[in-house]
Parts: structure tokens; C-alpha cells; sequence
């Protein structure tokens, strides 16, 4: 018995001395790596037959071109395998299991073009795959015998600067899912067409952009963003904002509390709107609690202004001032001229504002500045309706998609319109039993705690206490939803600027609606809804990293280990793994130059020739050269027009959309104490109800 035990011992340790640990450089250290024989990488090659398959007790975890990883279930299966093919177990790096690729990372010296880069890899015995576009110093190749061995005895030899193998990590699905109760109901987060109460399957595609962040940066995004929102009060100490917030300022008391000061409730729906925009762009996500933001790590500058009935134009440009100085990255702006109400332009001095906060803010880079584009299905450039703040050129103008991917009901709409995004609409024409219209693909976001905010307290409203809303919606849910997600874009890469974002959201937004688009432009629907996945992994690629294995809408293959940022702040959970130097843009043009292609001076609007292919002048930022006969859906144009409906609130002399002293609503007579019609009050509720009680209208 004593022998066999001896035996057995004796056994296990032969078995682990074939465990070989091996090694590779990452900026001058080594990074040890142990093999493990539970599965392998299968990488055909040249002497590869091409009726070769795998025999058949061989497992295939995953299929890559010309590799396969596998579990090899005998001996004999993996002497015909090395026979035909090269075979490599898995590693182990710091507790995780990978794959090697057969494929290296170079950096070649002297950074020779592609041409020359191919003479080098013959010399050496490599095969040349490509030369990176952002990180020109950097080349793909393939290699016979083991990557992991090779890449060592390049940098020993000093024959390259510095080599790393790729590598094929754990397979990670594409939505991640926060802990957050309420996150099952925020569709414009995530939506897999399972949710019976919402019109439609469409959606951001936040959560899958929270997931490519995860795998490439170690976190879910928004680390370093300072994202301001101007707009009214805010609950600070909100269970699920409270830690969110860094110090704000209140231009309407004049001071440093912009807390929301609404303590009885009413039908005027004050001070609440920012509340509900802040959750949208940034509530706290994984903390167990209420709802998530789509920009879970970003910090919000909280700004207040009086925006109930007349405001001041200089409080704008104060905010925006004050925002800028204070570090904003992003400026969200829920809020505009009055729908309905005529035009309204920006006065010079807040245009040559946001115009220099475009080119110098950021250090150069420019602040991303968003406006909500307006719910009066009206157009914002027509001379008897224009809308000078959404649309300004130096601006996002964001309108609005319901769940099903159509313009919502009352979505702006015109030349200046930028992107979509997802929010609420209107089911219907008829009250509910609680006196408002009912609200179809309502959004999810938190409101003032207990009883001062749009849910007084009832299930049917968010929650029981008060502390949730479900029917937030218009452009104004649409703007923070997509400021949040430019949080995601700017902590993928920092070193984007305004006009890159800008230039990413045209490339990658989806053309929702069933509508035709002309140059990739629709003026209902501007450059199409934001895709948060395809964006963040542009900006990825942009910043040189590997993404060419990233499919948005299935699984992440992110063949090579996260690559912490040394420009970015230092976030104890992100994974300190080697450099990710890779970029899977068009090889064949090896000279590029990898510097910023866009000059943050120049403007990106409307080039006269609509031919323009927006996708190849990265200098220009497309505009919208869509043939104006051309409606794009079943909606009315009626950009200069007066005409309205038999059921409008002009019809119905239900006002200028501003309520005037004396007036208990908005129905445009100015004797004290006149009371209003049941039709413009529910007109008024309707209105309310949609824009948050946020309307400004400058003078």
C-alpha cells in the first residue's frame, strides 16, 4: 500500500514538473506566465492540410480564423494535432486563463513603413500582418513556434524595442447587467425585446458599452469625466446620487447650495427636473440600489437656474462660465426657448461663449456642450420657430426615439438636429384616471426624495416612496442619456476632442426609424439614435487599442489584457496587465500620420457640397445636406408655417406658453383671478408633463 501511495506522489510530481513557466516583457519586466494543459490554442499553418479537421475527441470552445481553442480529450488526438498544426496550452497570468494567438505585438526600431516592415519580419522570421494607423510604431505579426518564447528572446536580444503576445482572454457577454433593482426597466439601457410593457427592442446599447469599458479599462466607465448638468434644483443627498456630486453653484439664490427648495408639492412641477437629468446621465449603478446612469464613474458639476417662467440670458452665460472654470468636460442642457413659443436666438456674447468653449475648453480639446432639441414637434431653424441654443453649430442638438426606434411624437426636428437618443412619448390623446396623458416607453431615473417630485409616493408613479420616477421623458430625458454616454467616449480616450466625438457619433449611429437618410443624414432624425457600444469602441480604437474582435450586439474577444491608461487617474480596481498598443484600422495605408486629424478650429457644419462623404473628411464635421423635400417619415414639415391642428393649444387660445401674472395656467388672458378652461389646463399638465416644467424663455 505504502508503494502504490509512493507511486501516486511520485506521479503527480512528474506531472506538474511539465507545467513549464514562461515569460515576456512588458516595459522592461517580466511577466510570468504558467502553462496549463485543461485546454489549448490549435493554430493551422502552413503545413496545415486544408481537408484537415480536428479529430473527434476534441472539444472546440472557440473558432478564430485560422485557431481553435479546445480540450483535448486523449493522447492520441494530440499527436495528430501537433502533427498538423502548432499546439499551445493555456496560461495562467495572475489567476486568469488564456490563449495564445500565434501573433505578436512589435515595435519595430526605427518605425520603418510597411514596405520596410515586411523586409524586417523576412529577416527574423516573422510573417508581417499590419502596421497600426494611431500607434504607427507598432506592428502584427505571426510567428512559427511559441509566441510567448519569442517575444522574450526579441527584447533579450535587442533585436526589437519591445514585443508581447496577443492574447485570446475569457469570453464575457456583451450586456453587463448592474445590481440595481430597478435597471430591469430602463430600457434605453438595455433592452433584449423582453419587456411586454415597452413598444419596441431598440435601445443604446448602454449596458453592452459598460461591458466593452469593463474589458478594456477594468471599470465601467466615466472615470475622470466632470459632467455638468444646468438646470433647476437637485436632491444632492438622494440615496442614489449622493455621492456623485462635486461642489455646484445656484445662479437663483446665489449661492453655493443648488439644492432643489420645493418642500410642497404642486401642479407647477418646480425644481424636480434636475433631479430626474442627473439620474439619466450619472445615478450611482451597482450600488444595489434604484436605478442605474449611464455614466456609472462620472462626477456631475450640479448648476442651478430659474427656468420656470423668465430667465435672465445672463444666467446662462454665468453657468456656462462657471461650468467651464470648474472643469466640465461635458455641459448637458435640458432646457430652451419656450415650444411652441416662437423664435428665440442666443445673444452674441453666450454664442462667441459657447463658440470658444467648443475650440479652448477642455485644454484644447473643446467641451462637448449638448441641448435638448425641444418637444414641439416644431422645427429649430425655421424663421417663425427657431431654436437658437439647440441649433447653434457649436452644440449636440439631441432629439428623441421611443422604444420601438421612431421619432417620438413631439421630437424637433430641422437641418441643426445632431442625434437621437431614447425617451418617452405619449400612448395616447385621453387623460388617465390621474388627470395626465398616458405615458408610452416611459424612462426610469430617480426623482426628489418622498413627496417633492413628479412621483408623489405611489407604485403607479416609480415607487412607494417617492424616490423613483417611471414616466420621465422628451428631449430633455434624451440629453443626459446622451451626455452620459459621451462620458463613456471621453474616459476611452481621453485625448479625443469635441469634433472627434462628434465625428464618432455620425460614423456609428444607427439609422433607426424607416427612413431614408441622405449622406447618412435624416432631418427628423438627425445622424441617426447614439449606439454607446459602437461609439466607445471607436473611441478604443482611436486610442490605439485592439477592438477588431469586439462585436457589439454578440460577444467581447478582446485578445489582449487591459490596458491601463497612465494619463488617466489611478482607479484601485483597474487591472495593472501589459499594454495593449494594437489598433485594427486599415493597414494599408502604413504612413499616416497617428496625430489628432482634426482641428478643433475648424468648424463642423454644413459644407456646401452635400456630396461630401462624412466619413472621409475626419477634418469637417458632416452636416446635414438632406433635400429638404425630403420628409423622412409620416410627420408634417412645417418649418414656417403657423397652421396647426383642430386640437391645438392656439385653436384653443390656451396662450403664448408662458404663464403671465394672474394666470392660474397659461391661457393667455391677464385679468387677476380669471381661472383657466379644463382644455388648457390639461393642455398645460400635458406640457408640463413632458418637458418636466423646464421650459425657459430668455430675454
Amino acid at each position: 500500500m505504502k508503494k502504490l501511495i509512493f507511486f501516486i506522489i511520485a506521479l503527480l510530481f512528474a506531472t506538474a514538473l511539465q507545467a513549464e513557466t514562461l515569460y515576456y516583457y512588458v516595459e522592461g519586466k517580466k511577466v510570468f506566465l504558467t502553462e496549463d494543459f485543461s485546454s489549448y490554442s490549435f493554430i493551422r499553418t502552413t503545413l496545415t492540410k486544408t481537408n484537415f479537421v480536428l479529430p473527434q475527441n476534441v472539444k472546440v470552445l472557440k473558432n478564430h480564423k485560422n485557431i481553435s481553442i479546445i480540450e483535448i480529450k486523449d493522447a492520441s488526438a494530440k499527436e495528430n494535432l501537433i502533427k498538423n498544426g502548432a499546439l499551445f496550452p493555456a496560461y495562467i497570468k495572475e489567476g486568469v486563463k488564456i490563449h495564445v494567438s500565434g501573433q505578436l505585438f512589435v515595435k519595430i526600431p526605427e518605425k520603418p513603413n510597411a514596405e520596410n516592415a515586411k523586409k524586417w519580419c523576412q529577416k527574423n522570421g516573422f510573417t508581417f500582418i499590419k502596421q497600426y494607423k494611431y500607434v504607427p510604431e507598432w506592428y502584427l505579426v505571426s510567428v512559427d513556434g511559441n509566441p510567448i518564447k519569442k517575444a522574450a528572446e526579441l527584447v533579450e536580444s535587442k533585436v526589437a524595442e519591445a514585443a508581447e503576445p496577443s492574447f485570446f482572454i475569457p469570453l464575457q457577454k456583451r450586456a453587463y447587467k448592474p445590481n440595481d433593482p430597478l435597471f430591469k426597466n430602463q430600457w434605453h439601457l438595455h433592452n433584449d425585446g423582453t419587456n411586454n410593457s415597452v413598444s419596441g427592442s431598440d435601445h443604446a446599447r448602454v449596458a453592452e458599452a459598460w461591458e466593452v469599458m469593463q474589458a478594456f479599462k477594468g471599470n465601467l466607465g466615466g472615470q475622470g469625466i466632470n459632467l455638468a448638468i444646468i438646470d433647476d434644483g437637485f436632491d444632492l443627498n438622494h440615496e442614489d446620487l449622493k455621492d456623485r456630486f462635486t461642489s455646484g453653484w445656484d445662479f437663483n439664490g446665489d449661492d453655493d447650495d443648488p439644492t432643489y427648495e420645493n418642500s410642497d408639492w404642486g401642479e407647477d412641477y418646480s425644481d424636480m427636473h434636475g433631479t430626474c437629468c442627473a439620474g439619466v446621465a450619472a445615478a450611482a449603478t451597482d450600488n444595489s440600489k434604484g436605478v442605474s446612469g449611464a455614466c456609472p464613474n462620472c462626477t456631475l458639476i450640479p448648476i442651478r437656474m430659474d427656468m420656470m417662467t423668465n430667465s435672465l440670458d445672463s444666467a446662462a452665460i454665468d453657468s456656462f462660465e462657471w461650468a467651464a472654470e470648474h472643469g466640465a468636460d461635458i455641459i448637458s442642457n435640458s432646457w430652451g426657448p419656450t415650444d411652441n413659443g416662437g423664435a428665440v436666438d442666443m445673444n452674441t456674447t453666450l454664442k462667441n461663449l459657447v463658440a470658444n468653449l467648443r475650440t479652448n475648453g477642455r485644454d484644447g480639446k473643446g467641451i462637448i456642450i449638448l441641448f435638448a432639441a425641444g418637444n414641439g414637434n416644431e422645427s429649430i431653424d425655421a424663421n417663425k420657430t427657431k431654436d437658437g441654443f439647440a441649433n447653434n453649430e457649436n452644440v449636440f442638438a439631441i432629439g428623441a426615439t421611443k422604444a420601438d426606434g421612431v421619432r417620438t411624437s413631439y421630437s424637433d426636428y430641422g437641418k441643426s438636429l445632431d442625434f437621437m437618443a431614447p425617451s418617452s412619448d405619449f400612448a395616447d390623446d385621453d387623460y388617465d384616471h390621474d388627470g395626465y396623458y398616458d405615458t408610452l416607453d416611459g424612462i426610469w431615473t430617480i426623482d426628489n426624495t418622498g413627496k417633492d417630485g413628479y412621483n408623489t409616493g405611489k407604485s403607479s408613479q416609480g415607487d412607494s416612496k417617492g424616490n423613483y420616477t417611471n414616466d420621465f421623458g422628451g428631449t430633455s430625458s434624451a440629453c443626459p442619456l446622451a451626455a452620459g454616454i459621451t462620458g463613456l467616449l471621453l474616459s476611452a480616450n481621453p485625448a479625443l476632442t469635441r469634433d472627434e466625438v462628434y465625428q464618432i457619433y455620425v460614423e456609428t449611429s444607427d439609422k433607426v426609424g424607416g427612413v431614408s437618410y441622405s449622406n447618412g443624414f435624416n432631418e427628423k432624425y438627425g445622424y441617426g439614435r447614439i449606439n454607446a457600444c459602437e461609439a466607445v469602441k471607436k473611441a478604443l480604437e482611436m486610442a490605439g487599442k485592439d477592438v477588431s474582435n469586439v462585436t457589439c450586439n454578440g460577444e467581447i474577444v478582446n485578445p489582449d489584457p487591459v490596458d491601463p491608461d497612465p494619463t488617466e487617474p489611478t482607479d484601485p480596481t483597474e487591472p495593472t496587465d501589459p499594454t495593449n498598443p494594437t489598433d485594427p484600422t486599415d493597414p494599408t495605408d502604413p504612413t499616416t500620420d497617428p496625430t489628432n486629424p482634426t482641428d478643433p478650429t475648424t468648424e463642423p457644419t454644413n459644407p456646401t457640397d452635400p456630396t461630401t462623404d462624412p466619413t472621409t473628411e475626419p477634418t469637417t464635421e458632416p452636416t446635414n445636406p438632406v433635400d429638404p423635400t425630403d420628409t423622412g417619415d409620416s410627420d408634417t414639415d412645417t418649418s414656417d408655417t403657423d397652421t396647426t391642428d383642430s386640437g391645438t393649444i392656439e385653436n384653443e387660445n390656451c396662450g403664448n406658453g408662458v404663464v403671465d401674472e394672474g394666470e392660474q395656467c397659461d391661457d393667455g388672458n391677464r385679468i387677476d383671478g380669471d381661472g383657466c378652461s379644463k382644455y388648457c389646463q390639461q393642455e398645460e399638465a400635458k406640457k408640463l408633463k413632458l418637458a418636466g416644467g423646464c421650459t425657459l424663455d430668455l430675454i
